[in-house]
């Protein structure tokens, strides 16, 4: 009887272990509304973030700069920008630096408070940048795993609400639709009329015609 006991128990530990480790993975689609908030400006952006556990497409969309794709794998530590340049089609393979902190610019610190955003209910977070003169407020679940957003790979769950600091200002990113339905495998395929290239030989390519930048998602 008491062996019985014990493998209940056993058993009914493990299986809490498995459903805490696959409670953080996702698979869906995650809509994010993109505003700059330092400068007022009339441009309409949107980041449409594909997940299918380890597989990843992320599209953004903006009036001025159009539409722009990358597929990461995240177990192979794999990522690919497609690009179309004078009428040819690439599969740029580059090095995938959200898992990179040597150059961090933000400090997290946690605070109290909640907030609900596409109809998650988030907690929040305080960040401080470099670059910024005020601590900004971030808010986020720890249903999901930080790592289906490329950027801030350490924060404690999946973003809902926060802000990006670049070379063109700062950026506040809102989770607008959240859908659990599983997309099709052939979305994180890339395209049989795009060519796979390193970074290096895409910008010998590209060096003479100005469209050298690669998006970095």
């Amino acid at each position: 009887m008491i062996k019985l006991l014990l493998f209940t128990v056993l058993l009914y530990c493990s299986l809490q272990v498995c459903w805490g480790q696959d409670a953080n993975h996702f698979s869906g689609t995650l809509t994010y509304r993109i505003e700059r908030v330092d400068v007022k400006d009339s441009v309409q952006a949107k980041m449409i973030i594909f997940a299918r556990d380890s597989l990843i497409k992320i599209v953004n969309f903006s009036s001025d700069f159009g539409k722009q794709e990358t597929i990461k794998h995240l177990i192979y530590q794999k990522k690919y920008v497609l690009i179309e340049v004078d009428n040819e089609k690439f599969a740029v393979q580059i090095k995938d630096s959200s898992n990179d902190e040597t150059a961090k610019t933000y400090a997290f610190h946690p605070t109290k408070g909640h907030s609900k955003i596409a109809g998650l209910k988030g907690k929040k977070l305080e960040v401080k940048f470099t670059l910024v003169q005020d601590d900004l407020t971030f808010i986020y679940t720890p249903k999901i795993a930080a790592k289906y957003l490329g950027a801030f790979p350490d924060a404690p769950g999946l973003l809902l609400q926060y802000y990006v600091v670049n070379d063109h200002g700062l950026y506040k990113y809102t989770l607008e639709s959240i859908d659990e339905k599983n997309p099709p495998l052939s979305l994180f395929m890339i395209p049989a009329d795009y060519q796979k290239i390193s970074l290096k030989t895409f910008m010998e390519k590209s060096a003479n015609t100005g469209n050298s930048s690669i998006p970095n998602n």
